[in-house]
């Protein structure tokens, strides 16, 4: 019989700074397109528009750290998709520099929440400021995607930056990991 290795997840003082960029990309604006019934560009007054919320959303990196009480500010993805028409199966988000990016099904991106606060603070531009995507908490960080400058939606999935280097393309976390 195989014995289950148990990996506990530790909590780190601060917030650890993982990104690929050596300086933060510019950001432009969000822009919805792909497989949609109305294409658009919004900014950030346009994504408050459509609802401000605060969320307690576990942060959980697969290095081995989460930050579980982290509370973001921003907009659930499903209202974005609810004013654009989705209609793929997947979606792309793909950070402002191209040099990284995370696909999801739609059902788990309409849950991930787009913040431009975290913890009362705005985001600076190391933790993914103005707009960073905060995948639902049943998936790893790396689902995520800071600089979030696009979402497309697809028919398929379409491996990203991670997705395409490792065994885990979906980012479940997994039950033998022990989470804060």
């Amino acid at each position: 019989m195989t014995q289950t290795v148990r990996r506990v997840q530790r909590v780190p003082e601060g917030w650890p700074v993982v990104h690929l960029e050596s300086a933060p990309p510019a950001w432009t604006g969000l822009q919805v397109d792909g497989l949609v019934r109305h294409r658009r560009r919004l900014d950030l007054s346009d994504l408050a528009a459509l609802g401000v919320e605060r969320r307690i959303i576990p942060h959980h990196c697969v290095w081995g750290w989460s930050k579980p009480d982290s509370e973001w500010e921003g907009v659930p993805v499903a209202s974005v998709f609810e004013l654009v028409g989705a209609t793929g199966s997947h979606v792309t988000i793909h950070a402002a520099s191209d040099a990284y990016s995370a696909c999801l099904a739609v059902d788990d991106a309409a849950s991930g929440f787009l913040a431009w606060a975290r913890d009362g603070e705005p985001l600076d531009a190391d933790a993914g400021g103005p707009l960073r995507f905060v995948p639902p908490p049943s998936l790893w960080a790396y689902k995520g995607v800071k600089w979030a400058a696009r979402l497309e939606l697809v028919s398929r999935f379409v491996a990203g930056f991670w997705e395409s280097r490792i065994e885990d393309p979906e980012g479940r976390i997994p039950e033998e990991v022990v989470l804060p």
